[in-house]
């Protein structure tokens, strides 16, 4: 797989919702605000908000009263996945749409 540059990350996630199976049976969502806000919603947990900012092959996000991590997202073709600050693919994009209001 292959890691996405800036010019790319520019395009997919600023006033996105990115759907993501992490292998739980329900997807996860990770809203990437214009701002630089962030929301990432797991299964059956409450809403963690927090900054996001871009960098040359990903992003940074810092989680309020959370953890914060170097994020990649790679892809080969028809398959994006999410690479977690360990290197480890974290889960796959099945849905990418528009941001919704968020809880």
């Amino acid at each position: 797989m292959r890691v996405l540059e800036s010019a790319v990350l520019e395009v997919l996630l600023p006033g996105f919702t990115h759907h993501i199976d992490i292998g739980q049976g329900a997807a996860a969502k990770m809203s990437f605000g214009a701002d630089g806000l962030a929301q990432m919603v797991l299964p059956g947990k409450p809403p963690m908000n927090g900054a996001w900012t871009p960098r040359p092959d990903g992003y940074h996000v810092a989680w309020t009263g959370g953890p914060e991590g170097f994020w990649k997202i790679a892809y080969k073709v028809g398959r994006l996945a999410f690479i977690d600050p360990t290197g480890r693919e974290a889960g796959t994009v099945t849905r990418i749409e528009p941001i919704q209001p968020w809880t």
